[in-house]
């Protein structure tokens, strides 16, 4: 077992940092696709916690003792832990690439743990990731503000609304609606399908406290 740093600087390779408010530091990722993977387990309510780079393994292929880390840990709130490797899809297509993964995922799981392989296709999902990235934007002081108490109250009362709608009735610009609402959607206060419906155009959205 060994744990790499990504900390260190080293002049080939780029690292992106990803801002936690869930894990409450910057998580450290080694690929823009490891980075986007990021958002998902920030907004996704069945993760607890995750990391970067966790401690590897030593793996067997082709009689060699090979080092390998993984992406991602994933812990979940159900107990369960699952380690991700993030690669984009054309590399699946490798014979070599998916026979040394299948040698690393049946290690893992003689340790005792899952390895997922994870590819662009299930992460670079839109519109989803471009809302999650929106809503990554307004991290910030958990205390609502007076005017996201009125406009949760407006929701409340109204069940389901458009931003489109709460501007007009409050008297706000779509951009000061936008700024208040996805906040408390990054609270967790408000709701809306980040799935279907695009955060930069009018969704609908409602309240779950």
């Amino acid at each position: 077992m060994y744990i790499r740093n990504l900390r260190k600087p080293a002049p080939n390779k780029n690292v992106f940092k990803f801002a936690s408010a869930k894990v409450g530091e910057a998580i450290m990722c080694e690929s823009s696709l490891e980075f986007d993977a990021c958002f998902h387990h920030e907004y996704n309510e069945n993760v607890k916690c995750f990391r970067s780079q966790p401690e590897g393994f030593y793996y067997s292929f082709e009689g060699k003792k090979l080092p390998y880390t993984p992406d991602a840990i994933i812990y979940n709130n159900d107990g369960s832990v699952i380690l991700h490797e993030y690669k984009p899809y054309s590399k699946t297509v490798d014979p070599l690439f998916m026979a040394k993964f299948s040698a690393k995922k049946e290690t893992a799981k003689r340790l005792g743990i899952k390895l997922l392989l994870v590819t662009e296709n299930q992460i670079r999902v839109y519109p989803l990731l471009n809302n999650l990235k929106i809503l990554h934007r307004y991290i910030g002081i958990y205390e609502l503000n007076e005017t996201q108490k009125t406009l949760l109250n407006l929701i409340k009362n109204s069940g389901r609304m458009s931003v489109s709608d709460i501007a007009k009735i409050r008297t706000l610009t779509m951009g000061q609606t936008r700024a208040q609402i996805y906040s408390l959607i990054n609270k967790g206060i408000v709701k809306a399908d980040l799935i279907n419906d695009d955060l930069v155009s009018n969704p609908y959205v409602w309240s779950i406290a």
